[in-house]
């Protein structure tokens, strides 16, 4: 079943995830085996695609009011895309792990133990580079150095403005706080409601500009949690995996995966384990996602990972809620609530 685990943050958990930059019509060559061990900058698959669009925009059909017209205007609008002319891309790992499987379009499950942060609303298909912050002055983006494909992280609000200039500069993705409605619909040339409601991801995000977008807290003018700011200011210049799809047909957020260095990685054993156990019976409350605060009884434990719809393999239980519904949640959400 679909579950959002949107605005939360699993700061220590053990998952396989799918490494996949997203292959609209490509064809893609893994450059690594089952079982071999990886770390997050290294090549693990070679994509070649018909053509690469670096951004594409078309006079936009907003569902929201149009783009402030004091905002640079997009003066590329109409283009179809740019095609690059270099059709042959290597893609890193973006996670330090080992390699479990390679799926039939050419994706690369990994283990791994990681922090991840999920977000209210997103765009754009994977990406990996380093966490950099960013401390805007008033003019610009400030003094320090953005290295080439980082990922930015804007402890506030983003505008329209700003997601012109990071296109511009070369970074791989955004995460910020908020924005404006029409601010997003602005940059993207889309309408949201059909963005987030279509059926065909791949197709979608390929029409998307190539600049991967994470909000932590949504649509609007609110600022980035504090306990989400920590945990990104802890991992700064770490080598990260961003992912902005979100489709609420279809029960995706986007997420930002931090895997952890050595000094941060506990003994292998699952981040369920509890002073409690978690058996069937058991009264619990769930922590974090669409369903936190639920209270509910654990009426079926599954033997192996349960695969959600934001692409995280985890264990899981099924609970049984006081209105008689069932839900099936992450172990590692789950406290005994007595």
């Amino acid at each position: 079943m679909p579950y959002s685990m949107s605005g939360s943050v699993m700061p220590y958990t053990r998952i396989q995830k799918e490494r996949w930059p997203g292959g609209y019509g490509a064809k893609v060559v893994p450059l690594v085996y089952p079982g071999q061990e990886v770390l997050p900058d290294q090549p693990i698959m070679r994509v070649e695609r018909d053509r690469i669009v670096d951004s594409i925009h078309v006079v936009p059909r907003l569902s929201l009011p149009s783009v402030n017209a004091n905002l640079e205007p997009q003066t590329d609008a109409g283009q179809v895309g740019v095609e690059n002319t270099n059709r042959v891309q290597t893609v890193p790992a973006g996670m330090h792990g080992r390699v479990v499987s390679i799926t039939p379009r050419g994706g690369i499950v990994i283990e791994t133990q990681a922090a991840i942060v999920y977000g209210a609303i997103g765009a754009g298909n994977q990406v990996a580079g380093k966490l950099t912050m960013w401390y805007a002055a008033n003019t610009g983006y400030g003094v320090q150095t953005i290295p080439p494909g980082a990922i930015l992280v804007i402890p506030g609000p983003l505008n329209f403005s700003m997601l012109r200039q990071a296109q511009h500069s070369g970074v791989s993705g955004i995460i910020a706080s908020s924005i404006a409605p029409h601010d997003l619909e602005g940059f993207l040339a889309a309408d949201l409601v059909e963005l987030l409601n279509d059926q065909n991801i791949e197709q979608v995000q390929a029409r998307l500009p190539a600049l991967t977008l994470l909000l932590t807290e949504g649509l609007g003018s609110l600022a980035m949690s504090a306990r989400i700011m920590n945990l990104l200011s802890q991992y700064q210049g770490s080598f990260a995996l961003l992912s902005g799809i979100t489709s609420t047909r279809q029960g995706i957020f986007p997420e930002l995966l931090i895997s952890l260095p050595d000094k941060d990685i506990r003994p292998l054993r699952p981040a369920y384990q509890a002073q409690v156990a978690l058996v069937p019976g058991l009264q619990v409350q769930v922590r974090g996602g669409q369903y936190n605060g639920a209270i509910g009884v654990i009426d079926y434990l599954f033997a192996h990972q349960q695969l959600f719809a934001s692409g995280i393999r985890t264990r899981a239980a099924r609970l049984l809620l006081e209105d008689g519904s069932y839900i099936i949640i992450p172990l590692a959400l789950l406290e005994y609530s007595g």
